[in-house]
């Protein structure tokens, strides 16, 4: 009687305990990190990065004397989840889409494809979540997804898979995380500025030879999914101010083509003033910022300074707006500002959104700039609350 009711205590508590039967081994699994979507002849050809994670743990845990395997996968379909089933068809093991942290659209699908579709089709897979982030490119995505970061280091170290350590250092150009990607496609008056990653021979060498660097370049201008243009880096200058709003922005000073002063402009304050001129939107900016002396080759007074960082702000804002117009593209967002702050008025000058806001126009552009801190640089007729 006793050992029965020892044997019935046992399989008691062994039905109670939260075992792991059916866990898989690290190498029974394949995981996929990133997946690039190209569109060509009216198919999805689609390129599937996976990474053997136990390679990646030494790497990710010091600097290692051989590279992180990489493994790059190709299937096409006329839709994505028909590439995907392709690609099963080789996977060997188990597929896990859990740690799939990179999203990357070739020009032709940011083009051609069904953008929304596509999200749909990798969402219905519930491992995945809204935190990928997504570029666009125009470089082969084979190319792309083969290209190492430094010292053979995991690739989830390069600015594929960590972009915010660069653009902390050069706060241009924001990543986009897939959550940010869905919400700027189907928000009303939005327009859509997605990262576009590069590839770069001409920076880096290694033992004398060319060593491939991924950069982020510039961005591609989309509006409710319709691809409009792709623009440089260098003339979004003016959108950080409005867009980004991003913390320790450089900016060099300059008077004519000599150069005066570098100053790092951080806390940047903008107010965006909406005035109804004869029925049209009139959008007047103020932005206010805390400047940071870095570099000075010239003398010149705070005042002075403050006034040429001041002029150089307001320059930038002036021209991304032009260059925006010229491809009837509102990059710096203002028009997502009228239908959050007035909405009859945005529905009757877009036709209820079908039809984007014509030139919107800016008014005035006011900036202020003030000098916080001079490093080691003496300046003449300094403020006494400074």
């Amino acid at each position: 009687m006793r050992t029965g009711l020892k044997i019935a205590w046992a399989i008691g508590i062994c039905c109670l305990l939260a075992g792991c039967w059916d866990i898989k081994s690290l190498q029974d699994v394949n995981y996929f990190t990133g997946i690039g979507i190209d569109y060509e002849n009216e198919r999805y050809e689609m390129y599937i990065q996976q990474l053997d994670f136990s390679s990646v743990a030494k790497s990710e845990g010091g600097k290692s004397d051989r590279p992180a395997v990489v493994w790059v996968g190709q299937a096409s379909g006329k839709t994505l989840s028909e590439a995907i089933i392709e690609l099963y068809q080789t996977t060997q093991q188990a597929v896990f889409w859990g740690h799939l942290n990179s999203i990357v659209f070739s020009k032709r699908a940011l083009e051609h494809a069904d953008l929304l579709g596509v999200i749909d089709s990798l969402i219905r897979y519930p491992e995945i979540r809204y935190t990928p982030w997504v570029y666009g490119t125009d470089k082969p995505l084979r190319e792309l997804y083969t290209t190492r970061p430094f010292f053979n280091l995991s690739p989830m170290n390069s600015i594929l898979y960590a972009p915010e350590t660069n653009y902390n250092q050069r706060p241009i150009i924001a990543p986009m995380r897939m959550s940010s990607f869905i919400r700027s496609l189907r928000e009303p008056g939005q327009t859509t500025l997605l990262p576009s990653l590069s590839i770069t021979s001409h920076t880096w060498t290694q033992n004398r030879k060319p060593d491939p660097k991924l950069e982020i370049n510039g961005v591609y201008v989309l509006r409710n999914t319709k691809y409009l243009e792709w623009l440089p880096a260098e003339k979004l200058l003016g959108v950080r101010w409005l867009v980004n709003k991003k913390q320790g922005s450089r900016i060099m000073l300059t008077e004519g083509d000599e150069r005066v002063a570098t100053v790092r402009l951080s806390r940047p304050k903008t107010k965006v003033r909406i005035e109804m001129g004869s029925g049209e939107p009139v959008f007047n900016v103020e932005v206010e910022a805390v400047a940071t002396v870095l570099e000075m080759w010239k003398e010149k007074t705070e005042a002075e300074l403050e006034k040429m960082a001041g002029e150089q702000m307001r320059d930038q804002i002036r021209s991304s707006h032009s260059l925006g117009l010229e491809i009837h593209a509102d990059i710096l967002g203002l028009e997502h500002r009228l239908y959050r702050r007035d909405y009859a008025a945005w529905k009757r000058l877009t036709a209820d959104g079908h039809t984007p806001l014509a030139s919107p126009r800016l008014g005035e552009v006011k900036t202020t700039v003030k000098i916080a801190n001079s490093g080691m640089y003496k300046m003449k007729h300094r403020r006494s609350e400074y």
